[in-house]
């Protein structure tokens, strides 16, 4: 009766308690054995094989203390052939987690989310290096389980971010209306995008109304090729990022050239502690008072933040063809400004018009996104200095 008792304590399915080995004042050991015995399911392809089973293993799992002691199963593992690889392998039992029982696992992913995992191991009595290892296998298990769980958003937006040094990089497929990471892959390019569409499928992809990025080549070719319906929107807060570099380029032109004529005032107003102001998007009293003194001080750098502002009046006309219009207008200018910068932009803005103006028909952006990415960069340089297995574990 009392180990009856036992076993409906544990509520391990189809095993019962058959004795127990030894019982001390910190820990009890207990022998299970099968109620009923059902066809094995490989370890190596998670299949249920009906072969013959080849031999029987007695393996020690750890569980869940009872009333402060450490409890110890010996469980019984049969082992037989995988068809896939002809080779002998051991079953696997959903409720174990390697070395110890699932729940136990849970346990101590619980525990070292609120403290260290030298900590948690003397609290359990167990190595730190054991903790680390069962706590690092939980966190790759659910991660896989919230990212391989894909399911198709109807608005999303993609961006990169570099994790590590020399152009590592991770691409990360946000859902725009719900706010969070539905998937990302290390890399970035067509061949990484092609991977979630072709994960989610065609059915999946033609779900999917509208994308929003950066403008990668690599993007808007994966999307043009997987998504046959959906909108592609040139993010505008990009768009402004690519005018800014255009200003920027011809400061630093203007900047070189007046440092070489010794020019101190055009130096002095073309300074890089200038180029905050500059780069605003919106009208303060500092920027329009640097306007007039480039009016007449330097028309190059002048022109350029015209065709800066110019460009604006794209995002604030009210409905496609008004920008349609404006941003025809736009592009003239600035072909014909003869400025190298603004002539590349305005001939890529060209080929790129239509994702432009997709904007007015779904207004998503990639805000999202870049809000996730600075996360990430946050968390990376909070992590200077800690050890490689500590910010596996962040």
């Amino acid at each position: 009766m009392q180990l009856n008792s036992v076993t409906e304590l544990l509520g391990i399915a189809n095993f019962k308690v058959a004795y127990m080995v030894r019982q001390s004042e910190n820990r009890i050991d207990l022998v299970l054995r099968r109620i009923e015995e059902k066809p094995c399911v490989c370890s190596g392809c998670g299949k249920v094989h009906h072969t013959p089973v080849h031999s029987i293993d007695t393996v020690i799992i750890e569980d869940l203390p009872i009333s402060g002691k450490r409890v110890f199963l010996h469980v019984p593992k049969r082992r037989s052939l995988c068809h896939e690889d002809e080779k002998i392998r051991t079953e696997e039992l959903e409720w174990l987690r390697g070395r110890v029982t699932r729940r136990f696992a849970e346990q101590i992913y619980r525990l070292t989310s609120i403290t260290t995992n030298k900590e948690a191991g003397w609290f359990l009595g167990l190595d730190d290096e054991k903790v680390y290892r069962i706590d690092k296998g939980m966190l790759e298990e659910l991660s896989l389980q919230r990212i391989q769980k894909v399911t198709p958003p109807r608005h999303m937006s993609v961006d990169e971010v570099a994790w590590q040094k020399w152009h590592k990089y991770v691409t990360n497929v946000i859902d725009v209306d719900k706010r969070k990471v539905i998937w990302n892959h290390e890399g970035r390019g067509k061949a990484v995008l092609d991977k979630f569409y072709r994960k989610i499928g065609k059915k999946g992809c033609g779900k999917i109304q509208a994308v929003a990025s950066d403008g990668a080549r690599g993007f808007l070719s994966s999307s043009k090729e997987h998504l046959k319906k959906a909108l592609i929107v040139l993010d505008h807060f990009h768009v402004k990022k690519y005018l800014n570099d255009a200003v920027d380029t011809v400061r630093k032109e203007e900047l070189r050239k007046a440092r070489q004529q010794e020019n101190q005032e055009v130096s002095a107003i073309l300074h890089c502690n200038k180029r905050f102001i500059l780069m605003q998007n919106t009208v303060t009293d500092k920027k329009t008072d640097i306007l007039k003194k480039l009016e007449s001080l330097n028309e190059r750098v002048y022109q350029a933040m015209l065709l800066k502002e110019q460009f604006l009046s794209v995002y604030t006309a009210g409905n496609r063809k008004d920008a349609y219009t404006n941003l025809r207008a736009w592009i003239v200018a600035a072909i014909n400004s003869r400025i190298p910068s603004f002539v590349e932009l305005g001939y890529k803005f060209f080929r790129k018009r239509h994702y432009v103006l997709n904007y007015f028909a779904c207004k998503i952006t990639s805000a999202i996104s870049e809000g996730i990415n600075n996360k990430i960069k946050r968390l990376k340089r909070m992590a200077y200095g800690l050890q490689r297995r500590q910010i596996l574990l962040a």
